[in-house]
């Protein structure tokens, strides 16, 4: 057994060598390609730093890499290098350099750029004039092309009547396209909407099955509602043990309202214990509401898009 077991030991150790020595031998190669002005090797090289793929995270190295391929014409490094700008990462911080690069990105057709400036322009951000409408033909631009993140921008839009005629049920098809995609506000959105029957039929076994993909990916008001939604039997049969849980998830993540319902649950057990209880004093205090940010709301309205892993 002892030998069997050093071999497996000896075998893993092997194995994690070849895959180290795999590693660094790529990069040479890369690095190698690149410095011969490779653009497609040079936008790589400047991942590889962002990321720290097979080299230590370096984000001065990423944003001279991206330069390079950038200037070469690289969509994909300019839009990176237009978001190491904006968030100083490697480069002194310029919102206004990060719009130059994501412009030039943008004008190629680029999805995630196109993103990116309508973020900018319904921000009022980088020196531009805050302006819904233009933000909105970005964000239509990238749309059409299935960005994920342009589609739920482009919702909220839609629903609040921002630079577009408002038409919630539009913005609900943007918000189930999007979510399709993974991602997860437009997940909690358009759950949100089918919980109350906004821009599509009330539906509230579809809000729980999309805010559990919300909550799948660690959205905290998608736990949230979760654990609400269990806790009154809507959509889902009524579970307390697991509501309690949902909010406990929730809490942890930050979110403060999950954890006053957790406190409340907590109470509402202790009074159905304790006969000597003022019921009126515990239907005051019982009183829980659901997260009610309007539709599209996560964490901030509007967002522009991830760094950009194609050339």
């Amino acid at each position: 057994m002892r030998f069997l077991a050093r071999l497996f030991l000896f075998t893993v150790l092997l194995a994690s060598v070849s895959w180290c020595a795999d590693k660094h031998s790529d990069f040479a190669r890369l690095l190698k390609r690149a410095q011969k002005g490779d653009v497609d090797a040079e936008f790589l090289l400047g991942l590889a730093y962002e990321k720290g793929r097979g080299v230590s995270q370096d984000y001065r190295e990423a944003a001279r890499w991206y330069r390079k391929a950038g200037d070469s014409g690289s969509a994909g490094a300019q839009d990176n290098l237009g978001n190491l700008y904006l968030q100083g990462r490697g480069v002194e911080r310029d919102d206004e350099a990060a719009l130059k690069w994501y412009m030039r990105a943008a004008v190629q057709g680029l999805p995630a750029a196109e993103t990116n400036v309508g973020a900018l322009y319904f921000k009022g951000q980088a020196g531009v004039k805050q302006d819904d409408a233009e933000a909105a033909r970005w964000f239509e631009k990238a749309a059409a092309q299935q960005d994920a993140q342009a589609e739920t921008n482009l919702a909220l839009l839609y629903v609040k009547g921002l630079g577009v005629q408002r038409d919630p049920e539009k913005g609900a098809r943007l918000y189930l396209a999007a979510a399709r995609q993974g991602n997860m506000h437009a997940q909690f959105s358009i759950a949100w909407m089918y919980e109350r029957g906004y821009g599509v039929p009330l539906n509230a076994s579809e809000a729980v099955s999309w805010y559990v993909k919300a909550g799948d990916q660690g959205y905290a008001p998608a736990l949230n509602n979760l654990g609400y939604m269990h806790e009154h039997g809507e959509g889902i049969a009524q579970d307390t043990g697991k509501a309690i849980g949902f909010y406990r998830r929730a809490a942890e993540l930050g979110l403060a309202e999950a954890q006053r319902n957790v406190d409340i649950l907590a109470r509402d057990r202790e009074f159905a214990l304790d006969r000597t209880a003022d019921p009126e004093q515990n239907d005051k205090q019982s009183t829980r509401t659901t997260t009610t940010a309007p539709p599209g709301a996560g964490t901030t309205d509007i967002q522009g898009s991830s760094p950009e892993n194609k050339l």
